[in-house]
């Protein structure tokens, strides 16, 4: 009994083989777009680092336990359900792509662990102290997300 596979189902490997027969016109095609494919998700990660550190600073203090809960959930399914969405869609990975996210992920959980320290230390809540902050937390994913493949 024979097995014929879809051509739908390979799809997405078809066309990197072909891109590797066509030579660098089509490779050159897939790393730019698993490069925008990655950088859309470290935009994300970053944005969602970001609003997670405003709740702790902004809806925690309040100490209303189904608001927190509610924040919590809201943004910890938001960043697994960036991750796992990545993680199904993406075909390829440029060059270099993990470890430029790893260190552009561990600095910005470090900032955000700062900020979360900070919070605790600090007792204002003032936008312009942690507006700043919080975009300072995106950064390094942020920059990540702009970087291209390395050759």
């Amino acid at each position: 009994m024979t097995h014929d596979r879809s051509e739908d189902a390979n799809g997405p490997l078809q066309e990197q083989l072909r891109a590797a027969v066509a030579g660098d016109t089509g490779g050159g095609r897939i790393v730019r777009a698993a490069n925008h494919f990655s950088g859309r998700f470290a935009a994300t990660i970053a944005a969602l680092l970001a609003a997670y550190l405003l709740v702790v600073v902004y809806v925690y203090p309040l100490e209303e336990l189904w608001l927190d809960i509610a924040a919590t959930t809201l943004l910890s399914g938001c960043l697994v359900g960036a991750s796992l969405w990545h993680g199904r869609r993406r075909t390829a990975s440029s060059r270099g792509w993990a470890r430029r996210y790893s260190i552009g992920f561990a600095l910005s959980a470090g900032l955000f662990g700062v900020g979360v320290a900070l919070a605790q230390v600090i007792d204002s809540r003032a936008w312009w102290i942690w507006l700043p902050y919080a975009a300072l937390t995106a950064t390094p994913l942020i920059i990540v997300s702009f970087m291209r493949a390395t050759r």
